[in-house]
């Protein structure tokens, strides 16, 4: 047989060239198809990415109007007052947002803002705008939001206007209108895909966004996805995302690599008959075998980290380089043919365990071991064991590399130890902050003692009441673990049975029902959240209750996610809610600091007795400054 193949050698080496390329061409064929698919299927994805990444940044939109609206709505009107401000910050804060203008129902624009860049349009009749007018009506019969067409304004610039109508009184008020222009977020959006030509069409078919540039050489105008955004709770049509590849695209995508890899496997093919013919290849592959041996050797040799080999029972066989002498203290003459010799005792044992998971995981990865030196020093040392290759018994051989992490766990002790001493250093200062705001509220009750003007001796209750509050909370970070988070409940069981015992009267009763939840608040909401507690109380018991044969107090603390909702509730007497707005008392108005502080929106509602109720973000863990911070 080798005679025959050795006598038609170039027929052979020629079909078997022949045979490659053919397998080659029909393997190339498949990639190329492939490489198709999954190009389109990326785009595909994108489109569809972009498209919600798109149609959430319009609800965003659509939801900030509704909340200003809704401010409006809750407040009769009162939110007026703050228009600008709130307007000013929304155009500030969202860069879509070109300007928020107030429409009354006589269809006259009242208020812009910013006002400077938009005077012209203050005063102007849209009654008059033939393509304003019919959907602005529309908007009020169907109390839906007006989502207009992409339209040229009274300023000179292109927008959507979006017109939310706002009912109070029993009727229809006006429109909060909105002019924006989505380009500055989609371009956020937009960041790193310029290989994309993007179109965004408005119910009308008018392109009111476009980003990247066109495809010029027409590979990829086959591929094509179109994508509806739908504007809910609007009367818009459906706007449409038309994603289309580009050059960039093109140059990023185009696998010149496979190209060079099918013109390497045809010229591969046709050298199979010269690689035949010279057979002589296959000392020189021996050869360059043999110099990469000895260049695996001489890295080894060199490495900083000490390798070894050694064969399933621990006899090193092959390795053990120059630095495995240095750090273990063993040349290697005394090791070859030898048990390891720094596995030993209880050691060994450890080593057949480490060497039955290598036969069943193949490796091992970073293990921290301890073993003796050849002098019997204890040395810190991080293994790694792989599989190499097999010795002439067909045995495995494994591959071992130590490095010493010695100074390395020396300094990690050096760091625990320095964590444990800030720990009872922080432990310490939460105590100590404790003690001397005791020993303030201290002086207060003694100071009290001397004073008979009962309105003066009621404010010193009260400021004792809210150095409690404060001091409480370094009491609970003192008896916990951590020294960031507590958790509420006991804390303020603990805050509300104190006021309760110091203003309830003997022929007055109030009952109190709480659930505050298994909720860990830090200090920097902690302190804030306790002082608004304490204040809400004490008013309860001063001003509700006068009247009422039988007070009752109810306090619900509820999680969602991060939103933390309360609801505080008496059935006292109740009073006007603008006298909360307009009051300057110092009990009114820590309540709307603490509330700002805490970053939380609110409502009240006097009617039947006092109704409250706020919602805030957790910050659960955080360091840094956040709302007790200025305290």
């Amino acid at each position: 047989m080798r005679d025959l193949i050795e006598k038609y050698r170039l027929l052979v080496s020629i079909g078997l060239g022949l045979l490659i390329t053919i397998l080659v061409l029909l393997l190339w064929l498949n990639y190329q198809q492939t490489l198709k698919k999954n190009q389109v299927n990326k785009i595909t994805e994108t489109a569809q990415l972009l498209t919600g990444q798109f149609q959430e940044v319009v609800q965003n939109n659509i939801q900030t109007l509704e909340n200003f609206g809704d401010r409006l709505e809750n407040t009769n009107g009162a939110f007026f007052d703050y228009w600008d401000s709130e307007a000013d910050q929304i155009v500030e804060q969202d860069s879509s947002f070109l300007f928020l203008e107030w429409i009354d129902r006589s269809m006259v624009i009242r208020r812009v803002n910013p006002a400077e860049e938009n005077q012209e349009a203050v005063g102007l009749d849209i009654s008059e705008l033939d393509y304003r007018r019919d959907n602005w009506l529309q908007a009020k019969r169907d109390s839906t939001i007006n989502f207009t067409h992409w339209l040229e304004l009274v300023q000179g610039r292109n927008a959507f206007l979006m017109d939310l109508p706002v009912y109070y009184d029993g009727r229809f008020q006006g429109t909060v209108t909105a002019g924006m222009d989505l380009s500055p977020q989609f371009n956020k959006i937009m960041q790193g895909l310029d290989q994309y030509h993007i179109q965004v069409r408005d119910a009308r078919e008018a392109v009111f966004y476009e980003f990247g540039e066109p495809t010029e050489n027409g590979v990829f105008n086959d591929i094509i996805v179109e994508n509806v955004i739908r504007l809910e709770n609007t009367n818009s049509g459906n706007w449409t995302v038309r994603v289309v590849p580009n050059q960039v695209f093109w140059d990023e995508n185009f696998a010149w690599e496979s190209y060079m890899n099918l013109i390497l496997a045809l010229i591969l093919g046709l050298m199979v008959s010269v690689i035949f013919y010279f057979m002589e290849a296959s000392f020189l592959a021996e050869k360059k075998e043999a110099h990469a041996n000895e260049k695996i050797r001489a890295l080894i040799e060199s490495a900083p980290v000490a390798i070894y080999a050694i064969d399933t029972d621990g006899v090193v066989q092959d390795f053990w380089n120059e630095a495995a002498e240095k750090m273990l203290g063993w040349k290697q003459e005394e090791v070859l043919g030898n048990f390891m010799p720094h596995v030993e005792g209880e050691w060994a044992d450890h080593f057949h365990g480490l060497m039955q998971k290598t036969l069943t995981d193949g490796n091992i990865r970073n293990k921290e071991i301890i073993r003796n030196r050849k002098d019997g020093t204890p040395i810190h040392l991080r293994l790694n064991v792989g599989r190499i290759v097999r010795d002439r018994a067909n045995n495995p051989l494994m591959l071992a590399i130590l490095e010493d992490i010695t100074k390395e766990k020396e300094y990690q002790e050096q760091l625990e130890n320095s964590v444990r001493e800030k720990e009872v250093l922080l432990s310490e200062i939460h105590h100590r902050v404790k003690n001397n705001l005791a020993i303030i509220a201290g002086l207060i009750e003694l100071q009290n003692n001397e004073i008979e003007d009962q309105r003066l001796q009621d404010i010193l209750y009260e400021t004792q009441n809210r150095i409690y509050s404060i001091s409480g909370v370094h009491e609970l970070l003192y008896n916990t673990d951590s020294f960031t988070d507590i958790t509420f409940e006991e804390y303020a069981v603990k805050l509300v049975d104190r006021i309760q015992r110091m203003f309830q009267k003997n022929d007055q009763k109030v009952n109190i029902e709480y659930d505050f939840g298994s909720i860990l608040f830090n200090i920097n909401q902690a302190i804030p959240l306790g002082l608004l507690l304490n204040e809400l109380v004490t008013n309860s018991f001063k001003h509700a209750f006068k009247d009422v044969e039988q007070g009752k107090i109810e306090i619900f603390f509820s999680q969602n996610a991060n939103t933390i909702h309360v609801k505080y509730k008496d059935n006292g007497q109740g009073f006007d809610d603008k006298v909360f707005l307009q009051s300057k008392t110092l009990g009114i108005t820590l309540i709307k600091t603490l509330i700002d502080q805490l970053g939380a929106d609110y409502s009240i509602s006097t009617e039947n007795g006092f109704y409250f109720t706020f919602t805030f973000e957790i910050e659960s863990g955080k360091a840094n400054k956040g709302s007790a911070s200025n305290l």
